[in-house]
């Protein structure tokens, strides 16, 4: 897939360094302009002042002037980090915004039609708000208007010959993502693993007695069916096949972990965080759990 414009979610800190690194690595591979992008807390300036109590005026003062510094730290950082871009070669462009994050990030991927977003591990967000809302890489996630890059797990200094693991469920998401690999792949030198997992029908303890026939039937067929996928999509023959059955998101992130994968690309329908919670979503499993940076991809 072409990529010329890559958005960079950055909160400045450990996280923000993370998906800088991975999208350095994608903008080297394919010469992709860079926009970073930092939302500031929420400031005061358009509070009706009016309205404040007289005491309370001097405290709301010395709020603005300290989230005022705190913006004004966040631009020069910024610029640090875009300077750091163009020492390396890299085009560069800076954004620093009042809202939330994720808004900003999308807002900004919206008017620069950015081709890929590349944003923080979202492993640390724990709360009940995070649950039941989901993290900024999350909702970033469900709403991009493109393809995105989370830097989950372990990260590489360089991804020249990684290997990559795709979850195919041959939807139209599913092949896009093995697309994805194929281009990216050959990018960077590197090889793709196409893993296909059947769900099982019931939990492990109440396994019917059939399933195991069953299962070989339908991995007899998918695996015939990613065979011909790697020729129908011009995929490199080197290329290997898994079946494998289970949970599908975590049989995902163990398979490649037991493969030694360096990336993990999966379709993503975005569907709503309740129909996530309720049903279950292989994306939204991997960004939790992948051993390595997750490309969630967009048709």
């Amino acid at each position: 897939m072409p990529i010329k414009t890559i958005v960079v979610g950055t909160d400045l800190g450990e996280s923000g360094h993370r998906a800088m690194r991975l999208a350095i690595a994608t903008a080297r591979a394919t010469s992709a302009t860079l926009w970073l992008v930092h939302a500031s807390e929420m400031g005061l300036e358009h509070h009706p002042w009016s309205d404040l109590p007289v005491g309370a005026r001097s405290a709301a003062q010395a709020l603005r002037e300290r989230l005022k510094g705190r913006f004004e730290n966040s631009l020069q950082e910024l610029e640090s980090e875009r300077k750091a871009c163009e020492d390396l070669g890299l085009s560069c462009q800076t954004s620093c915004e009042e809202g939330r994050p994720w808004e900003t990030i999308l807002r900004t991927a919206v008017s620069v039609n950015a081709d890929l977003i590349a944003v923080g591990d979202p492993a640390g967000a724990i709360g009940l708000p995070e649950r039941l809302l989901g993290s900024t890489a999350e909702r970033v996630v469900r709403q991009a208007p493109c393809s995105v890059l989370v830097s989950c797990g372990r990260l590489r200094a360089d991804y020249s010959g990684a290997r990559i693991a795709v979850g195919v469920d041959f939807s139209g998401h599913g092949l896009e993502a093995v697309r994805w690999a194929r281009d990216v792949a050959s990018a960077i030198d590197g090889d793709v693993s196409l893993l296909h997992v059947v769900p099982h029908p019931i939990t492990e303890s109440r396994m019917p007695t059939e399933w195991p026939s069953v299962l070989e039937g339908l991995a007899s067929t998918a695996r015939s069916r990613l065979e011909q996928l790697i020729v129908a999509e011009g995929l490199k023959p080197s290329t290997t096949v898994q079946v494998l059955d289970g949970s599908i998101g975590k049989t995902l992130c163990n398979a490649a972990a037991s493969i030694n994968a360096d990336l993990v690309f999966v379709g993503c329908r975005g569907q709503g965080r309740l129909r996530g919670m309720m049903l279950g979503s292989a994306s939204q499993y991997c960004l939790r759990y992948s051993p390595v940076p997750v490309l969630t991809v967009r048709p």
